[in-house]
């Protein structure tokens, strides 16, 4: 691994050295990874210096740019401390902790308030993770029968299980088993049926054909918008 010096920025005030990790292989062309403000080159093993800084300075723009949204993207990602606004069900919400004998959280129009006695960060984040499983099992594993009653694919829907994972929103089995995350609860209810209807149509087709949007969009007309959404917002529901 060697590491070149790239400088980046829009304006003098703003310009920087970045380290960029190069990891050389196998592969026939240069790629740039960009993670956790790291910047990585992924180069053959034939390539020269020259030619990865010149590569690397051709897509300055684009790194900057990606790193800007990288930055973006930590300061709305979701972190249950008071003061801080949490994304859920599509608005923004200040966290507000309440002393409380009995836990309890309710949410108006603006705030997000989280009731406990001796609340503090852990603790209130546990409070908000058991809030939004307690959502989640009145919610998702009902909504799926009845979309797999509807779809008359209940027969191949054997169980319905809820787990918060790292990266998926859901999953189906070939054996008929859906998982939900229930992180989702935070998501606006279109997008909840959006996914839920996302993995019953799995049941039929386990793959991303034209056949299996096509029965999505006949529950969902509007997935294309849902699934882009998820996508733009996703990082302010990981928790």
């Amino acid at each position: 691994m060697k590491v070149i010096p790239l400088m980046v920025g829009e304006r003098a005030s703003e310009l920087k050295y970045l380290e960029c990790n190069v990891i050389r292989s196998r592969r026939k062309t240069l790629a740039i990874h960009i993670k956790h403000r790291n910047v990585e080159v992924r180069s053959p093993m034939w390539a020269s210096r020259r030619e990865i800084t010149y590569f690397l300075e051709q897509n300055k723009q684009w790194i900057a740019q990606q790193l800007r949204e990288e930055s973006r993207r930590y300061r709305e990602s979701l972190r249950i401390e008071k003061g801080r606004k949490i994304f859920f069900r599509a608005r923004e919400r200040i966290i507000c902790f309440q002393e409380s004998s009995k836990q309890k959280i309710t949410v108006t129009r603006d705030k997000f308030i989280i009731q406990g006695p001796d609340l503090n960060a852990p603790r209130a984040h546990a409070q908000v993770e058991k809030f939004l499983q307690e959502k989640a099992q009145e919610y998702l594993p009902d909504r799926a029968r009845a979309l797999a009653r509807y779809l008359r694919v209940n027969s191949r829907l054997k169980e319905v299980k809820l787990r918060k994972t790292k990266s998926k929103w859901g999953h189906c089995t070939s054996t008929g088993v859906v998982q939900f995350n229930w992180l989702i609860m935070l998501a606006p209810d279109s997008i909840i049926d959006y996914m839920i209807t996302h993995e019953i149509c799995h049941l039929v087709h386990m793959n991303h054909s034209a056949k299996f949007w096509n029965m999505v969009g006949s529950v969902c007309p509007d997935y294309e918008y849902y699934r882009d959404w998820l996508s733009a917002h996703e990082h302010r529901l990981w928790l």
